[in-house]
């Protein structure tokens, strides 16, 4: 077996499926020792419950899993349907791909319309809204919908998700226990609310909103230190200018419900610097729409960072970060 090789499969595919990168060592260790065959046949079951119901991801990653040993391999699309014929019934949480559309639109009509009701300041964000607003059809499997929401507002959207049943999770201040369990199970989101009968759910970024409109980011990140979980937080703050290039403040209308999104430009420009083929994708079909004057401003209108260490929790109620069995 060429170690090398292996190295560069196991760290694309961790990469790709955001696996920490202690667990990518553990991964080497492991199929350095097993014979080819047996590497392919793991990390082919391992791809297939990552990226089953994504055609772009799973090609992606059967093409870097046949470069171990391509003689014992068939051609790509060959793995994949191998792969569905045999595992189909093994992935867990999976739903076919029509499935996973309809679940986004009925749960983005459904909660935007209840969220308008309640005043919520919220955008949604990310590549699905940049498709819904300019007609593309929805052609990969989406995990989750992200929504960037107004800090105050949290507690109305946990009101909200209480009535549609989800399990809501408020982690910007864990306790020590709750830290010890994102750590193992490392969470998509600091605040996000859960399907209880499947793996979708909504991830929320959290933002505050300043005098002057401007939109001022914030994320949270953790550590433990003399038994106590230390919170930082990491603030990223828009002009005006610059949350108006970034956040699009005339509503898309879509299916009955009407919801405020990132532009097309903001999406673009960061997925432009990663290599996620997920990424590639996604700017392949949002190009068209893309206007080049908007995005040149974009570099122009940088987001201000500013680093607080060791941030004291405002609301000592949020320190118990149990799920809310909502």
């Amino acid at each position: 077996m060429n170690l090398v090789t292996l190295k560069t499969t196991i760290d694309s595919l961790s990469k790709l499926a955001n696996v920490p990168t202690t667990k990518s060592a553990e991964l080497y260790e492991k199929y350095s020792k097993l014979e080819d065959k047996d590497v392919i046949k793991e990390l082919s079951i391992l791809a297939y419950r990552f990226f089953g119901n994504d055609d772009i991801l799973l090609s992606y990653a059967c093409t870097a899993i046949r470069n171990i040993n391509p003689e014992l391999c068939p051609p790509v699309e060959g793995m994949m349907v191998m792969l569905r014929k045999t595992y189909a019934n093994e992935v867990e949480g999976n739903m076919p791909l029509d499935e996973n559309h309809k679940l986004i639109n009925e749960s983005l009509i459904k909660f935007t319309t209840l969220f308008n009701q309640a005043g919520i300041d919220y955008y949604i964000v990310g590549a699905l809204p940049g498709f819904l607003k300019n007609g593309v059809p929805l052609f990969r499997y989406h995990d989750d919908i992200d929504i960037m929401v107004n800090e105050e507002d949290l507690p109305k959207v946990a009101e909200i998700m209480a009535s549609g049943g989800y399990l809501y999770h408020d982690d910007r201040f864990p306790s020590v226990e709750r830290f010890n369990e994102m750590q193992q199970h490392k969470p998509s989101h600091t605040v996000l609310a859960q399907n209880p009968d499947n793996e979708f759910h909504l991830g929320f970024f959290t933002f505050k909103r300043e005098t002057d409109k401007s939109i001022t980011k914030r994320t949270y990140s953790h550590r433990l230190e003399d038994g106590k979980v230390v919170v930082d937080l990491l603030e990223r703050k828009d002009t005006p200018t610059g949350t108006i290039l970034r956040y699009d403040e005339e509503p898309t209308e879509y299916m009955g419900t009407s919801f405020k999104t990132s532009t097309v430009e903001s999406v673009y420009e960061i997925k432009q610097y990663t290599e996620r083929p997920k990424d590639v994708a996604d700017n392949e079909k949002l190009e068209p729409f893309v206007s080049q004057e908007k995005l040149s401003q974009l570099s122009l209108n940088p987001q201000t960072k500013i680093e607080t260490q060791n941030m004291a929790n405002p609301n000592k109620a949020l320190e118990s970060s149990a799920p809310m069995a909502l």
